[in-house]
């Protein structure tokens, strides 16, 4: 059996509170405010963690919303584009249209005019070989004159038929 002899224990426990007293003035105070400072410094660091994850929020939000609202402005510069281009393209046709247009009335009033300028030519070799074959024919003595006159005439009427 464990006997116990009253002189060490008496002197382990008086050490042991004179230990405890001399610990509590001396080292625990510190401690127990390293500790609280310590705590005070987490709790600042959590809420600093909190604003910057409430700024980051708000910064990934706006950033949502610029990208939304370049999208949609980069669809709207698409849009403009694309009736600019159907514009362009429209107006380019109808100058196109008219140009030919222009240019077709151009070659059909040039090919009246060369077409009057045949005709009277035919006239005109007409009448010139019209005379001569009434002259040899007719062998009347008509002046050339009246010739001419008489040919036009009959010319005229045929043309006008």
């Amino acid at each position: 059996m464990v006997e116990v002899h009253g002189g060490p224990l008496l002197w382990s426990v008086v050490t042991f509170l004179l230990l405890l007293f001399v610990l509590s003035k001396v080292a625990w105070g510190p401690i127990i405010s390293a500790l609280e400072n310590r705590e005070k410094e987490i709790r600042d660091a959590l809420n600093s963690a909190a604003v910057a994850k409430e700024d980051a929020e708000k910064a990934t939000s706006d950033y949502e919303k610029i990208k939304q609202e370049a999208h949609a402005e980069a669809q709207s510069i698409l849009s403009e584009a694309k009736s600019v281009k159907e514009k362009m393209v429209s107006d380019a046709v109808e100058e196109a249209k008219k140009k030919a247009e222009l240019e077709t009335e151009s070659a059909l009033q040039s090919i009246n005019v060369e077409k009057e300028k045949a005709v009277k030519e035919i006239k005109t070799a007409a009448v010139e070989l019209s005379i001569k074959a009434a002259s040899k024919l007719i062998e009347k003595n008509l002046d050339n004159n009246d010739n001419r006159k008489f040919v036009n005439d009959v010319v005229d009427e045929i043309g006008q038929a």
